[in-house]
């Protein structure tokens, strides 16, 4: 499945798995507070990642976010504060912006590049970036060395989407000299998290089923408590419906396939699915097995959009409040 339409179909079938640590050096004994002056008194630094070490010289003033497998980098930056001069556009939405940055991204500002099926190494080059910052980048063992070349350029640590999302705003703190930044942000990221799960007690102890329909006649669901959005899941309390746990999975992801025959195997206190048009919507809830679920019966069945999917199974900064608040509604039904 995706991680932004193309990105949430790749999101899904792709696995997730567990966080694997970024390994991060300092060249400086000195770290950063934010400030500028700060900042550049971090550097030089060096990065370690799956294609070798990073050495960044200066505070960085020209940064390229590339990758359409995840924005972890993008909002990292925003959240720090850094306009990057281009970012991979979200090709889920008709204006290339994700839909929890559309209040910080600047078109005049910031290029949106089309990475979905390949980068334009020109048109990155063409913006004289001083870092390329390319932790989302799911082609990015066929991309480095090109865009190495045009610039500093930072990898995954190990492979693809294994960094969770406090490791990706460590890694982006690092690069731009802002460490004590990127570790309050992630505090009080974790606190919008404690927040929710205080405010929703109902979600302690139940149990929720998370799925996405794209395709007719199958339905594709997180099977796994090592997926990213059910590890966010288990911080406000809530674990997998034993019924999706031993479904058939594809490749060692996280994410397992239903057939229509076996929908009632999503059935839990919470059914959180999203749907890729309005048709296979309606197909899905015509069904039998769908009608009879205690959750649906409950009304405690709720309709998100991919977007929403898409963000809990690759969480990013910014993305992460946004989303656990579009499930809010969703949230409060386990409350009464």
């Amino acid at each position: 499945m995706s991680r932004r339409i193309l990105t949430t179909l790749l999101t899904l079938t792709l696995a997730a798995g567990l966080a694997a640590c970024g390994s991060v050096d300092d060249d400086s004994n000195s770290s950063s507070s934010g400030a500028s002056s700060s900042a550049s008194s971090a550097f030089p630094v060096s990065i370690k990642h799956k294609f070798g070490t990073t050495k960044i010289t200066s505070e960085p003033k020209r940064v390229v976010a590339l990758g359409a497998g995840g924005t972890d980098d993008i909002d990292a930056l925003y959240a720090l504060g850094v306009t990057p001069v281009a970012i991979s556009k979200d090709s889920a939405t008709s204006n290339g912006v994700y839909p929890w940055l559309k209040d910080k991204i600047d078109t005049k500002k910031t290029k949106l590049l089309d990475t979905l099926t390949s980068i334009d190494y020109e048109a990155v080059a063409n913006l004289h970036p001083d870092l390329i910052l390319a932790t989302s980048d799911f082609t990015l063992d066929k991309d480095y060395k090109k865009l190495s070349a045009i610039a500093p350029t930072v990898g995954f640590a190990t492979a693809w989407g294994t960094q969770s999302w406090q490791e990706h705003v460590q890694v982006v703190g690092k690069a731009l000299g802002k460490e004590k930044q990127a570790d309050q942000l992630i505090d009080d990221t974790q606190s919008d998290i404690e927040k929710i799960a205080a405010d929703h007690p109902g979600l302690k102890g139940r149990t929720y089923s998370l799925s996405i329909g794209n395709t007719p006649a199958k339905i594709y669901t997180i099977a796994s408590e090592k997926d990213f959005a059910a590890q966010l899941m288990s911080e406000l309390g809530l674990g997998l419906t034993k019924t999706v746990t031993n479904i058939k999975t594809d490749g060692g992801s996280p994410t397992g396939e239903l057939s229509f025959e076996q929908l009632d195997k999503l059935d839990a206190d919470l059914v959180i699915i999203a749907f890729t048009t309005s048709d296979l919507q309606k197909a899905f809830e015509s069904s039998a097995l769908v009608k009879n679920m205690s959750a649906v019966k409950d009304k405690h069945y709720v309709v998100t959009d991919v977007s929403t999917i898409s963000q809990l199974r690759s969480p990013s900064v910014l993305g992460i409040p946004w989303a656990l608040k579009n499930l809010d509604a969703g949230f409060s039904k386990l409350d009464k």
